[in-house]
């Protein structure tokens, strides 16, 4: 049981740069589809990720060194079925004809391990059943399909790492992983009646989805930063005055780049939002090079001014602290107004954008469909 616990905190441990790594495509997902994340989506999924990891790691950990595997000499395989039954009184003090037997031979670690694998992909059979909405006979391809996947890594020496198998390659564990598929899929059924529908969960996702917050449009931002960095590259390259290759890039990519492309730029379009004018149609190319030249003027001049507190001030005062301070000052002054920016976007109904977005006439608007079509949910 303590190796097992170990295990499990390891998964934990790993958890968090796992989530890193799903987070962005993740989350580009469910934009595309719902426009939004809702809290219980969040949950549900992040907590699949997590269960795959410890359901991974303790099949697959703790792993031997190389020289204890190419020293063994045992069977690497177990190709008869039910042999737990067989062995029970081999491995136990299970009698048939004691009863006093029963529990010790139920509490050993030898029916404690049979007990764990049916365990082990119950929880997968909840997922498909509850989050993925699929049916029994999936449920049970896919748990096998795991399982196997599973005992073909230890038969593999985990894919030729190892000299020979490193874990016996049990059919025993294939059926019991089966089995807890199964039996996951079939005690989801009662829980469904006390669980959360998932039709009103992507009703709420849909719904949530009209709006363009602010998380949505940063994680635009962030995928376009990707290309815009790319065609400031290419403008830097031609222009000879430097300091202006980032504004010019910005109105190339922003401005001239999403216009084309009705008001979505390639970030816009993996959120599914986009620029529009202020009554909702679609932008002109002159609004949209005004928007973009705005906020590139206004990042420009943020961090002039920010270089000129550090620089007069060590000129001025000779004190590296002060220009610390005043940049510091600064810094926290323009994470205000975006904040008061944002929380008064989220708290207007009449599509209200930020400074750029008023003085050029312009908006952010969702593409996302209002009333999609209802989901069948798939249940025998």
């Amino acid at each position: 049981m303590t190796l097992y616990l170990e295990v499990v905190w390891q998964a934990v441990m790993v958890f968090p740069f796992a989530a890193a790594l799903i987070a962005l495509p993740f989350l580009i997902h469910h934009y595309r589809k719902y426009g939004s994340m809702t809290f219980a989506r969040f949950f549900l999924a992040y907590s699949f990720v997590l269960y795959g990891l410890c359901a991974y790691f303790l099949v697959i950990l703790p792993l031997p060194s190389r020289e204890a595997v190419a020293q063994m000499t045992g069977p690497s395989t177990q190709l008869v079925p039910f042999s737990f039954f067989r062995d029970l009184t081999k491995e136990t003090c299970f009698s048939w004809n004691d009863p006093s037997t029963y529990l010790p031979s139920m509490l050993s670690t030898f029916t404690l391990q049979f007990l764990f694998n049916i365990a082990l992909l119950g929880p997968l059979g909840f997922y498909l059943r509850y989050y993925f909405r699929r049916n029994m006979l999936f449920t049970v391809l896919i748990s096998l399909g795991v399982s196997l996947f599973f005992e073909l890594t230890q038969l593999s020496g985990l894919y030729g790492f190892y000299p020979r198998a490193y874990r016996l390659f049990d059919v025993d564990d294939l059926l019991c992983n089966t089995l807890g598929g199964f039996l996951g899929y079939v005690v989801t059924g009662p829980l469904l009646k006390v669980l959360p529908n998932r039709d009103q969960i992507d009703q709420r996702s849909y719904q949530k989805g009209e709006r363009v917050t602010f998380t949505r449009r940063g994680l635009s931002y962030l995928v376009d930063l990707f290309f815009l960095s790319l065609v400031w590259a290419v403008v830097g390259s031609v222009l000879p005055w430097g300091g202006l290759s980032f504004p010019a890039a910005y109105l190339i990519y922003f401005g001239l780049f999403q216009w084309a492309c009705g008001g979505k730029s390639l970030g816009k379009r993996l959120t599914k939002i986009c620029v529009v004018n202020g009554d909702g149609t679609r932008v002109l190319l002159w609004r949209c090079l005004l928007r973009y030249g705005i906020l590139a003027a206004l990042l420009e001049g943020y961090w002039a001014v920010a270089w000129l507190f550090s620089t007069a001030s060590s000129l001025a005062f000779g004190s590296e602290f002060l220009a610390l301070f005043l940049v510091s000052l600064w810094f926290l002054a323009g994470m205000f107004c975006l904040l008061l920016e944002t929380v008064l976007n989220r708290s207007s109904h009449s599509g209200r954008d930020y400074l750029y977005g008023r003085l050029s006439g312009t908006r952010m608007a969702s593409t996302v469909l209002r009333q999609p079509d209802p989901v069948p949910v798939n249940q025998p």
